[in-house]
């Protein structure tokens, strides 16, 4: 027999989860592409299991640069267009409608989520029970989207780089501050 305590928070999560559900009836649909987002009628969602790569990417080729990030939302954005979208979100206990909820997103019942790392414009998560790992395994395979002409994730040459940029950028920049507070002190200008 459940507890009155477990039944209450159980039916809470049911109502919050239904909101969110009845609330994609598709009047608006907005991309967020600098904060990752699937807005649907003011209901912020986050492609659970994928991950559409920055708008401002450029991808490198043999032929030579060019806006993958770019490509990868206008695929997005054309899908959502292209049918009716429900996106069911996995968790929410919130009920806020400004937090990013994690969802499973349909297009005319077919999965937006492995629709985008399948065509390669979106990467699957990469942690150990991420779901789309031969999606993009087969999109890699036949280079497909960001994958033409051997695209490298981020994870892949962040963990092969033997110093991280942004940690060297950062460790400059406070060198420099270090350096200038250094100069500009009474103690050492001394003439």
């Amino acid at each position: 027999m459940m507890s009155l305590h477990r039944y209450c928070a159980w039916l809470t999560g049911l109502v919050l989860t239904l909101s969110h559900v009845l609330a994609v009836a598709q009047n608006t649909i907005e991309l967020q592409p600098d904060k990752g987002l699937l807005v649907i009628d003011g209901h912020p969602f986050v492609l659970q299991g994928s991950t559409v790569i920055g708008l401002d990417y450029t991808c490198r080729t043999s032929t030579g640069d060019w806006a993958c990030g770019q490509a990868a939302w206008r695929a997005l954005e054309d899908r959502v267009r292209s049918g009716v979208i429900t996106c069911t979100p996995l968790v929410s206990l919130t009920g806020s409608t400004t937090v990013p909820v994690p969802a499973e997103c349909t297009v005319n019942n077919k999965n937006l989520n492995a629709w985008l790392v399948r065509r390669g414009w979106a990467l699957s998560d990469d942690t150990p029970s991420a779901l789309f790992v031969s999606e993009e395994n087969a999109a890699q395979a036949e280079q497909l989207g960001i994958w033409r002409d051997g695209f490298v994730p981020p994870s892949h040459w962040r963990a092969l780089a033997t110093k991280c940029s942004a940690c060297s950028a950062r460790h400059q920049s406070i060198v420099r501050t270090r350096e200038l507070r250094q100069q500009s002190s009474p103690t050492n200008n001394s003439n």
